[in-house]
């Protein structure tokens, strides 16, 4: 699974701003937006103009609903990326059947908690009554009528000021009354920062979320970072966008930490400058993935996190779930050093060697130009020296890299100097033509013969 986000755009040349009148489904649609708003109690500015409703927060974020008159799609943007809705039997669902409303109230919920700024209730801002004088009596004299003019709108002035005084919102240019530290200024966020960079792998757990990393069911997570900045993943609970936990992974490092079963929504910051463990990092990018993350008893799970191109927003996810390598039966040894293998029950034959001392099980691949191994097993063997390269493989392009192995065994075999692929979230080791050429084999239907030239 890949992270994918959309640029935000007329990209059909749509006129989506075009007010229409007799507008029934957006004017039902703009009907019902503002009545969730109005509903779920927080500072939130709308502004309806024609077929598009801007929502803004006290922070300065934004979320956009825009109208489409002629085809009656929605378009529904936000920080987490831009979705198109189509109208469908009275319901506006994306192209993975999301439902409009529900998907807005995610949003919403996901800025709310993005900062505790966002929080706060609506100010309610009282309107000074017009203050209105009764027709003079011709006893009070001519000067009475200018004089009580010019203290009502003094008055009214002075109203004014006080409330806006007190009903705007902190001005963060403005210098505090004490010492504070550095804030995040991504997306206008206000948490404050701080100063130290953690270790790769710091874990943190925010209390309100009630979540453990101590349960008897916990699995364990592996993360590789294979992205040229550091990520600080976030979890949550579905739906809430409220962090739970979160562990920051250095650039081309790797961490691991335990889960409770269950589901969680990710995001991810990528940047280089630290923050907080709450929010990531101060220059960089807050993206959201759009699957949960499921957790389950005793299946291991190892997330992989790429770059997708140059910029540190470029960045793509992978998932895998663990399985333990099944018991092969060990190989059958010649007088001359030769070695028999017996074909396995999903059709393949397997092998077992090491690479500079670490147990290793490759599948042979006769189709295979080049054995392969996974960027977990490179790791594990120290190597680093490895040269970036493109692969085509069945599910499309995948960066790994071109790497020598020192010295490899497979069986009582020696080998050195060893030419392999390290792949990315690679399943299984595969055994390729450059080793197999360097041996004599055949094989039968069930069995399979490997000997020295």
């Amino acid at each position: 699974m890949a992270l994918s986000f959309l640029n935000i755009g007329n990209r059909n040349k749509r006129d989506y701003m075009t007010e229409s009148s007799g507008n029934e489904p957006g004017s039902a649609l703009f009907t019902r937006v503002q009545q969730m708003i109005d509903a779920r109690g927080v500072d939130i500015r709308q502004n309806l103009n024609g077929n598009a409703l801007r929502l803004e927060f006290a922070d300065g974020q934004r979320i956009l609903v825009n109208f489409d008159i002629r085809s009656r799609n929605v378009w529904l943007a936000a920080r987490s990326g831009g979705t198109e809705f189509t109208l469908s039997n009275g319901t506006w669902r994306a192209h993975d059947q999301s439902e409009f409303f529900a998907k807005l109230g995610e949003s919403i919920e996901q800025t709310i908690a993005s900062n505790p700024l966002n929080a706060r209730p609506p100010i309610v801002k009282t309107v000074q009554p017009a203050l209105t004088e009764p027709t003079a009596r011709a006893s009070k004299g001519s000067g009475y009528r200018p004089r009580k003019a010019i203290i009502a709108l003094l008055a009214g002035a002075l109203a004014v000021w006080a409330i806006q005084k007190m009903s705007r919102p902190l001005d963060p240019a403005e210098p505090p009354s004490h010492t504070q530290s550095q804030t995040l200024s991504l997306n206008k966020l206000h948490y404050p920062c701080e100063g130290a960079f953690p270790a790769n792998g710091s874990v943190t757990l925010f209390p309100e979320s009630g979540l453990h990393t101590d349960s008897p069911n916990a699995a364990e997570i592996v993360l590789q970072n294979d992205h040229s900045h550091p990520v600080l993943m976030i979890l949550s609970a579905p739906q809430t966008a409220i962090p739970a936990l979160s562990v920051l992974i250095l650039a081309k490092q790797s961490a691991s930490l335990h889960l409770a079963t269950g589901q969680y929504d990710m995001m991810f910051s990528v940047g280089s400058t630290w923050c907080n463990p709450r929010s990531g990092f101060s220059e960089g990018h807050l993206l959201k993935f759009d699957k949960p993350l499921t957790v389950q008893t005793d299946k291991p799970m190892q997330l992989s996190m790429q770059t997708s191109g140059t910029g540190m927003e470029d960045f793509k996810l992978f998932i895998k779930t663990a399985h333990p390598e099944e018991s092969l039966p060990p190989p059958t040894f010649t007088g001359d050093g030769s070695m028999e293998v017996q074909r396995q029950a999903n059709g393949h034959f397997y092998l077992p060697g090491t690479i500079d001392a670490i147990p290793v099980t490759f599948m042979v691949d006769t189709g295979a130009s080049v054995t392969s191994i996974s960027s977990e097993l490179a790791r594990q063997t120290g190597i680093r020296n490895c040269k970036e390269v493109q692969f085509q493989t069945a599910n499309g392009a995948t960066t790994g890299c071109i790497a020598l192995v020192p010295r490899m065994t497979l069986g009582n075999f020696v080998l050195e100097n060893i030419t392999v692929a390290v792949m990315p979230n690679l399943e299984t080791n595969l055994l390729g033509a450059n080793v197999l050429r360097n041996f004599q084999v055949s094989q039968n239907d069930n069995n399979m013969l490997i000997g020295r030239h």
